[in-house]
Parts: structure tokens; sequence; C-alpha cells
């Protein structure tokens, strides 16, 4: 068990408080579809308002939101989010990724959101949370039937391997070169982990809406 502390840490194995920054990417182009997915709505909400919602709703030390459109960047200010703004986003997801980390204040852990996520919810998040409380020097990432999702907590320590990354390339190459070092939390509703990368993958959540459904 872990107890949330101050609605911004929670407290680890052995005491110690546990801070963890939140990272949100809203910095990509959604080249495999129309327009920025980060916009399309579900349930009367775009899916970057959802995943500020539902991140507001739990214990993170700050949110940082990366972006590089001003509608984003308007969002996260009304939302009191500390506000990066991308430049360099053409040159692949680590422009965003090294700007969220260095903008942090001192903290513990990075937890990064895709913010494409529908279905994600505040007790998932807070499951991997607890996972990272008891495991700080681990990097946290939820599964589910064995398939990997986000959002994915960093221990501190992995700093300066993400100042280092290049190009189109995210976390999931640390995850890769550091695999003695991951601990997965085992999600039981693949839904909660469900993403949207296609027009094929926001017609089906539309389709569950408009029959009154959930995954």
């Amino acid at each position: 068990m872990c107890e949330i502390n101050a609605n911004y840490a929670l407290w680890g194995r052995v005491g110690d408080i546990i801070l963890i920054s939140a990272i949100i990417l809203a910095s990509g182009y959604s080249r495999r579809m129309s327009k920025n997915k980060l916009f399309l709505e579900y349930k009367g909400k775009t899916l970057i308002e959802h995943t500020i919602e539902v991140i507001k709703q739990c214990c993170f030390l700050e949110v940082i939101i990366v972006a590089r459109e001003e509608e984003i960047i308007e969002i996260g200010k009304r939302n009191g989010l500390k506000v990066i703004e991308n430049e360099n986003a053409i040159k692949g997801i680590s422009e965003s990724v090294k700007l969220g980390v260095m903008h942090t204040t001192e903290t513990d852990g990075y937890m990064f959101f895709t913010a494409d996520q529908p279905f994600l919810d505040k007790d998932t998040i807070k499951g991997i949370i607890c996972k990272f409380g008891q495991n700080s020097n681990y990097i946290i990432v939820p599964r589910c039937e064995g398939r990997r999702g986000n959002p994915v907590i960093f221990p501190c320590v992995f700093k300066e391997d993400f100042l280092k990354l290049k190009g189109d390339v995210g976390g999931k190459i640390i995850i890769n070169k550091n695999l003695e070092k991951v601990k997965f939390v085992e999600i039981q509703d693949s839904a909660k982990l469900f993403d949207i990368d296609t027009n094929e993958n926001y017609d089906y959540i539309l389709k569950l809406e408009e029959n009154n459904e959930y995954v």
C-alpha cells in the first residue's frame, strides 16, 4: 500500500516522500490522421482536455505540458499548467521529452502522458504511482495481456539518458535498454491503455459513444 500525501506526493516504501512530475507530450503532428488528434472529441471533451482533467485529480508535484500549437498552449495556461513551447517539434518526439525533463523542478520521477487515451482514469494513474512509491528506483510500465502501454514513470536517474535522445525516439528505447530496471503494473481492463493513432481508432470510440457502450 502507498499513502497519498498533501495532494502532490506519496509515501514510499520506507516512509520517504516521493515526488513525481507529470509531463504531457502534446507536440505531435498526428501524421496518420487528418488533423491533430488531441482536438478530437469524446463525450463532450477533447482528448487533451480529458487528459488534463484526469491528471489534475492525481498527486503530482507539478504538471508540465509541452506543446507547439497555440490552442493547446492556451488550454495549458487556462488549467494552470507549466507550459513549455516546443519550437523544434519537427525534429521528433525526443524534443518534447527533453523539454519536459529539462523544465521539471527537483523531482524523484517523470510520468509521461501521450494525451490520446480516452479511457485513462485516475485509478489507473494512481495504481502506477503507488507502484513507483514502492519501487522508486525502477521504471514503472503498465501492461495488459502482455502489451505495454502508457503512462510510464521513469526515476530521475534517467535524466541524462533522456537529454541524449535525438530524432523521433522517446522513452521506449530507454526501457528496452534497461529491462532489468523495469517493473510492470498489470492492468485488467485493456481499455485503460487504449490510444488513438488512426481514424479507425477514433471511429471505434465514436461508435461506442453512439451505442452508449464502454469497451
